[in-house]
């Protein structure tokens, strides 16, 4: 996605950011280390570890968990805490902007899914893929569907990024300025399949580091029970619910619960 109105400056300077603070001294990350959802700004090693039944992601992360745009920047690592404040205004921006548009291509008023609160919260995560000295015997990320209802990534030029098409992976070579849009899950089961997201992984280099920002957006912490399932205006007689209800926390929980072991999430909530 480009001419979205982000200066590239501010895109650039976010990626600076999140190398700055990875490539300082352990001792002074670890003051951000942990592992407990309930912190709002940590670092952690491989997210998945004890989990994920495939081999262990290649990749350091510090994570910020917005709640429906709230998070107090004092909480921000001071090594680019400007950057993250700067990046999140625009990202809630965007949101909005795309919110409208996947609404009217499905055919419903522009500010139909803002009126179900289905795209309040976000989650950053700000990804380091150290150079590896044999990739071929792991991934950045492996082969994974992201559970959100959209992901918006912005990437540094290393590359790495691939999307399955069919049987074939395909790479998503980076360009300056621009973000990819990712479909997620829960997107997927609320349109009843009319979009479907996208199953890609990251491969490491052994050459260069890779840097990428992932901002995901999930329905509104207030409605985080709250059921979701097909929207009415979207089944009919001849086209019937393909997933059964759920909220985001039983969601996440599950998708959670099994790593990124390539295995489809929504199948576990498909209706016979």
């Amino acid at each position: 996605m480009v001419g979205h109105g982000i200066p590239v400056s501010v895109l650039d300077d976010m990626l600076a950011g999140v190398r700055r603070f990875h490539e300082q001294h352990r001792d002074v990350k670890m003051e951000f280390y942990s592992r407990d959802r309930k912190q709002p700004v940590r670092f952690f090693c491989n997210g998945d570890l004890l989990v994920n039944r495939a081999p262990a992601n290649w990749r350091d992360t510090i994570a910020f968990d917005f709640q429906d745009g709230k998070l107090d920047p004092e909480l921000f690592p001071e090594t680019f805490r400007e950057e993250v404040s700067q990046y999140i205004r625009h990202m809630i921006q965007m949101k909005k902007t795309l919110s409208e548009l996947i609404s009217e291509a499905l055919g419903l008023p522009s500010d139909y899914l803002s009126s179900i609160e289905c795209m309040e919260t976000e989650s950053l995560v700000c990804h380091y893929y150290p150079a590896c000295p044999e990739p071929d015997l792991t991934l950045g990320a492996t082969k994974h569907r992201d559970p959100s209802l959209m992901t918006i990534l912005l990437q540094d030029n290393m590359g790495g990024l691939q999307v399955r098409n069919q049987t074939q992976w395909v790479d998503v070579p980076p360009l300056q300025g621009a973000l990819v849009v990712n479909i997620g899950d829960f997107m997927q089961l609320i349109t009843n399949d009319k979009f479907k997201s996208v199953e890609h992984r990251v491969l490491v280099g052994q050459q260069g580091s890779r840097t990428s920002v992932a901002c995901f957006f999930y329905p509104s912490a207030a409605n985080k029970f709250k059921p979701y399932g097909a929207i009415k205006e979207l089944v009919s007689d001849d086209n019937l619910p393909i997933y059964r209800e759920t909220h985001v926390a039983e969601f996440l929980a599950y998708f959670r619960s099994k790593g990124l072991d390539g295995s489809p999430t929504l199948a576990h909530f498909k209706l016979a």
